[in-house]
């Protein structure tokens, strides 16, 4: 091979040798585009003696892809394409070293050179198939090889536009082929024609609902793997809430308690206010919120009101707040927000009359977290007090009470006074005996266990004032 032993021959070696250094993770296969183009498509060729292929797909001026030696598939990097001058380059990385590619592209054919470090050697490849549209899917409903195909449509069955489809490599991980479907919600993509194992389908869209950008998963309507070579159909339903068997579609609605308000007895109503984030209309949702959330509710804005339920009595109206309090009415209303916890939305109820405007506590705001604990939570009593001369003022102390099992939960403390600092305190008497003893779970907000058992005040208002309990031993 004498002149042979360039750069074809070190790749060849480092194959031989157990790899050229390459991980199966994050192996980006090309997104189909939405028309052909002098890039984009399957090619294959020799470096210098060695037979390679690669996968490529052109967006603007981007082009993505896998190069294939051998069996083995390199993402590639920093790809660039000059529709002027058929200019092409690209890089994939060889154990730590990468391999650069530059050439020109004319008529079907590529024509470069690929360098690792000061070795070069020709690289001449040809473009064997040309990707399909990516809107275009035929609308048959039989399989074709290499591709994953179908149609996204809305719980009305109207179809939805723009939405993220892709299938999912089950050998590699995060290698994946991309898609967007088209005004009649149809997509087409391409998929790699080496054995890359199985796909499975998945799907995201992305919407902007009153101000807070939302990405809702969709679930194909057949979840089961397939190989390239048959290729699949499948479609999707993009539904606002519903069960699966990882958990629930819908979010999650909060709903706090300030003195005097049992929340077993609670029950809320959510009416819609204007469509919901599909651009359905959406129903009122009426719960008794025993657990202090509503669950499975599908992303809009509400209008949320509250009552309290008694034996051999009438209901009695509670007032609303949104958030943790502060703004309290026989009603209110709110939208979903993105939170440490994920997509919510949260309520505070009290019991009192409406106030009046020369009534509400100017600059009134709200301290609340989350409690964690290896033990059940529920029955722990969550304290509040005002911060002076360093100490905790007794006369100022606020209790709320855990309902709910689980060891997690969230508290919430409303009608503060902003600029004001305050001591958190939790603390579930196990034993009922009305004294810390062991066995007790004990808590405060800024302590570290080990380091320093002083707690740390928290200034109003707060949402991420978490803290742990521990187990007394």
């Amino acid at each position: 091979m004498n002149a042979k032993n360039t750069l074809g021959t070190l790749l060849l070696l480092a194959l031989l040798a157990g790899g050229v250094g390459t991980s199966p993770v994050a192996l980006a296969v090309p997104t189909t585009t939405a028309a052909p183009n002098a890039v984009s498509g399957e090619w294959s060729g020799k470096l210098d003696w060695i037979n390679v292929k690669m996968t490529l797909n052109l967006q603007g001026n981007k082009v993505t892809g896998t190069f294939f030696l051998g069996s083995n598939p390199f993402p590639l990097e920093s790809g660039t394409w000059d529709a002027k001058t058929g200019r092409l380059s690209f890089h994939w990385i060889n154990i730590d070293r990468p391999v650069t590619v530059k050439g020109t592209i004319k008529n079907g054919a590529f024509q470069g050179t690929a360098t690792i470090k000061d070795h070069s050697d020709p690289l001449v490849m040809k473009r064997t198939s040309a990707p399909s549209s990516a809107g275009a899917a035929p609308a048959s409903n039989q399989a074709t090889p290499y591709v994953m195909k179908g149609v996204v449509k809305d719980e009305q069955g109207k179809p939805v536009a723009g939405v993220e489809v892709f299938a999912d490599n089950t050998l590699y991980y995060n290698m994946n082929a991309r898609g967007k479907t088209d005004a009649q919600g149809r997509y087409s993509i391409e998929l790699p024609r080496q054995d890359l194992g199985t796909w499975t389908a998945g799907a995201y869209v992305k919407r902007e609902y009153n101000g807070v950008n939302h990405e809702f998963r969709l679930y194909a309507d057949d979840e089961s793997a397939f190989s390239a070579s048959k290729g699949a159909v499948r479609n999707f339903v993009w539904r606002l809430s519903g069960e699966r068997g990882d958990g629930n579609i819908g979010k999650l609605v909060y709903i706090y308690i300030t003195e005097g308000v049992s929340i077993s007895n609670v029950e809320v109503t959510l009416t819609p206010k204007g469509p919901l984030a599909d651009g359905s209309a959406g129903k009122p949702i009426t719960r008794r919120v025993s657990t202090g959330r509503i669950e499975n509710v599908p992303v809009g804005r509400y209008t949320a009101t509250a009552r309290l339920l008694r034996d051999g009595q009438a209901p009695l109206p509670l007032l609303v707040s949104p958030g943790q309090g502060g703004n309290y009415g026989a009603s209110a209303t709110a939208d979903f927000e993105k939170s440490n916890y994920g997509t919510i939305m949260e309520f505070t109820v009290k019991l009192g009359a409406a106030p009046t405007a020369s009534a509400t506590t100017p600059n009134a705001r709200s301290i609340s977290g989350t409690l964690r604990s290896d033990a059940d939570l529920k029955g722990t009593s969550v304290i509040l007090c005002e911060v002076k001369g360093g100490e905790c003022d007794e006369s100022t102390e606020r209790q709320m009470k855990i309902t709910t099992s689980g060891t997690s939960a969230r508290y919430s403390f409303a009608d503060l006074m902003s600029g004001k600092t305050y001591f958190l305190y939790g603390w579930k008497d196990t034993d009922g005996s009305g004294k810390p003893n062991l066995g007790d779970l004990i808590g405060m907000f800024g302590a570290q266990y080990g380091v320093s058992n002083e707690p740390q005040p928290v200034t109003a208002p707060s949402t991420t004032a978490d803290f742990d309990l521990v187990t007394m031993k």
